[in-house]
């Protein structure tokens, strides 16, 4: 797994992601009173749905094997002896 996305960008990503479904979520809610329902979203997107959770699944799982992958680098650069000459 090359390195196709920096940890800063990766970082950016997630973070304006998680605060696009705030904004979502307080707009929706500034309109209507009261939060939409995932139930209603669900029946709404019909078969689609399940397509939209597979993708999302998809991208937490790269998200979670980046920073795993990253974690284990840094514990293996860690427990490498450093040799001073």
């Amino acid at each position: 797994m090359g390195k196709i996305i920096s940890s800063s960008l990766l970082f950016w990503m997630v973070s304006i992601w998680i605060a696009s479904n705030l904004f979502s979520q307080a707009v929706y809610m500034g309109f209507n009173g009261v939060p939409y329902s995932g139930i209603e979203m669900i029946q709404s997107l019909g078969p689609w749905y399940y397509v939209l959770v597979g993708l999302e699944i998809i991208a937490w799982m790269y998200v979670g094997i980046h920073l795993s992958i990253k974690l284990i680098r840094n514990l293996q650069v860690k427990a490498t002896p450093q040799t001073t000459s």
